[in-house]
């Protein structure tokens, strides 16, 4: 006994139940429904042609009911056939071809020797159509076509398990595409942790901690990637050079500039301060994309208390006097990357000892409540107006949980860098270390 048509496509179903959506599995479930196609018409030859990113539609799949796959460039198909269908995005079933005036004037027709013809539109699901409609009431969007031809007519179609098919493709090619954005997301999430580590890794292990002068700082990034920068170079025993930076944008192009900033004033860090921002700033106005630019603080600190620095359009630095008076290092210079021929002019401060020295990046000031209100420079001034003037440990924890108690936990859009120093005078000393990592919250 011959299997009914819906037996037929119940069989060929369960085959493509068990077949995955990863290439080749993909070509394997939609031959799968071409060759239920082609039993369930009785066709000669049956095809597939999926929607490219051109805009064009292409042989994907090509069947023969006796020799099984021809080669693509084979396969008969009638162009103005699939033009008509293409543009009603509607179903085209013609079973005397050669005897319908509209078909037999088409010289494709004629030349292939085709007697019917059935077109079966394929459409988007529409769960992905009203994903990623922009405007309502448009035309639902073909995924592609299914074809199939013979030399005889087709008798007792049964065109709702045919259009069933068709839904099939259109959930094949869906659930192929998820699969392929699911490894394209998990290729790049790899990407990021990788990137991630080596940002982390070129963080600060050691920060000097000495009788006269002790450094720490701290990171929190937004997403698994940051674009902040913090570093401190030991240029000699009695000069350190500290840098802070923000880089303009997210993820990794702004995590590979941080990195790349760290790199170049490690190299360079012993000139003065105006030089190295000078230099830093024709390089990457040479050498990078005109989007990227970024605002930076860097500074010279010596023995005997003497700051100089300049100020990229960078946040302004806060020194805090022994008297509890805050001090603002305002920025008078161009960002870096911006403009090649900007001037960078150093400015000097004297630390005195006791004083505590903040530096940090806008994520700071600009960290939001759950009310839309911003934390502000004055949250931070008052931060450290209020310090008891204990450790610099104590100076980077007040300014973390201020912050946090702050935000009460609300998600937010920039990353934080926080570079505090405690000078207490004399000579700068190396003789300990101690390692702070940044953290991945406040």
């Amino acid at each position: 006994m011959v299997p009914s048509p819906e037996i037929q496509v119940e069989h060929h179903l369960g085959v493509l139940a068990r077949t995955g959506v990863a290439p080749p599995a993909l070509l394997d479930a939609l031959t799968t429904i071409v060759d239920a196609a082609i039993e369930l018409t009785h066709a000669q030859q049956g095809a597939l042609l999926l929607a490219k990113s051109s805009g064009n539609f292409e042989v994907t799949v090509a069947r023969d009911a006796q020799r099984g796959s021809p080669p693509l460039h084979q396969v008969q198909i009638s162009s103005s056939v699939l033009r008509r269908v293409m543009g009603s995005q509607r179903e085209l079933i013609v079973t005397e071809a050669e005897e319908d005036s509209s078909m037999a004037r088409q010289a494709s027709i004629g030349a292939l020797g085709v007697h019917s013809i059935l077109v079966i539109p394929v459409d988007k699901l529409p769960l992905a159509e009203a994903r990623d409609a922009t405007v309502r009431g448009r035309r639902s969007e073909l995924v592609g076509v299914l074809y199939l031809h013979s030399r005889w007519p087709f008798f007792h179609l049964d065109r709702e398990a045919l259009r069933m098919l068709a839904r099939k493709v259109a959930v094949v090619v869906e659930n192929a595409a998820l699969f392929a954005a699911l490894c394209e997301k998990a290729r790049l999430d790899h990407e990021v942790e990788i990137t991630g580590q080596i940002q982390r890794q070129m963080q600060p292990v050691q920060f000097p901690r000495g009788p006269e002068l002790e450094v720490t700082g701290f990171t929190v990034e937004c997403h698994a990637v940051g674009g902040d920068c913090l570093d401190v170079v030991k240029l000699s025993d009695k000069r350190h050079g500290l840098l802070v930076g923000d880089i303009a944008g997210k993820g990794i192009p702004a995590s590979l500039l941080a990195s790349l900033l760290q790199g170049l004033f490690v190299t360079i860090g012993d000139l003065p301060p105006e030089e190295v921002v000078s230099r830093v700033n024709r390089y990457l106005c040479e050498r990078s994309p005109e989007d990227w630019y970024a605002t930076l603080f860097y500074a010279i600190l010596d023995s005997s208390g003497r700051l100089d620095y300049v100020n990229a359009g960078h946040v302004p630095a806060l020194i805090r006097r022994c008297s509890g008076k805050v001090e603002s290092l305002e920025s008078t210079n161009f960002p870096v990357g911006m403009f090649s021929d900007a001037k960078y002019t150093r400015a000097t401060t004297q630390i005195e000892a006791g004083n505590y020295l903040l530096i940090y990046t806008d994520g700071i000031p600009e960290a939001k409540n759950r009310r839309g209100e911003f934390f502000g420079e004055a949250g931070l001034r008052r931060l450290l107006e209020e310090f008891p003037g204990q450790t610099v440990d104590d100076l980077a924890e007040v300014v973390r949980a201020g912050v946090r108690a702050f935000t009460e936990g609300a998600p937010q859009s920039d990353d934080i860098a926080v570079l505090a120093g405690h000078y207490r005078g004399a000579s700068l000393s190396t003789t300990s270390v101690r390692s702070l990592k940044g953290d991945a919250c406040l």
